[in-house]
């Protein structure tokens, strides 16, 4: 009678683990503060995150996601020395990145509606560094190695919901160095809020 009882309470958890999620899709509004100040300093909210995470088990999943920020800075106007003479001009940054990772979540706890989650991202950043002086503009482009541990959490409305809330705080480091403009990699916090989907 013991081993039944066992064995239905085993069978429940793994059809409430089955309920709580195979699979979520997350689309995040994304805030931007870089830590690496020689190009950009403003925090820029101007950025989205695309993702899918595939749950292995209650406790692990795999993904990938896409993502993509705009910060720029602005430059008073300013006299520059070059070979043979000088100029005047205020001066715009702008730093394009972009982001295509695999990531790993390790679940803490796993409910019916909370699931807190540490994670590592990894994959390839790109970077666009664009100088738009007067009505001229120099830029720089190349591809790094970008890095990003992150804690967050999804929260779904109900017990049988799809629909839910995603949440995450990162760091990003990227060895995006520019030797145009004499630039280190790049690193910044990144907070995501956004809508996941979840498949059952």
């Amino acid at each position: 009678m013991r081993l039944k009882a066992i064995v239905i309470l085993f069978l429940s958890a793994q059809s409430l683990l089955a309920q709580i999620a195979e699979g979520a899709f997350h689309v995040t509004w994304t805030t931007l503060k870089p830590t690496y100040t020689d190009f950009v300093s403003k925090t820029s909210s101007r950025g989205v995150r695309i993702g899918y995470t595939k749950f292995i088990n209650e406790k692990f999943g795999v993904g990938i996601e896409g993502g993509y920020s705009v910060l720029d800075d602005y430059v008073p106007l300013q006299t520059y020395e070059i070979p043979g003479g000088a100029f005047t001009t205020d001066v715009y940054n702008y730093m394009y990145y972009y982001s295509l990772t695999a990531n790993g979540h390790y679940y803490i706890k796993t409910s019916e509606l909370f699931m807190p989650y540490a994670g590592l991202i990894m994959g390839a950043g790109f970077t666009d560094y664009t100088i738009f002086y007067n009505v001229y503009s120099d830029s720089d482009t190349n591809a790094s190695f970008l890095v990003r541990p992150e804690i967050g959490m999804m929260y779904r409305f109900s017990r049988y919901s799809g629909f839910g809330l995603k949440a995450a705080i990162g760091f990003d480091y990227a060895t995006n160095k520019s030797n145009q403009f004499e630039l280190s990699n790049f690193s910044g916090v990144s907070l995501q809020i956004g809508i996941v989907l979840i498949s059952h």
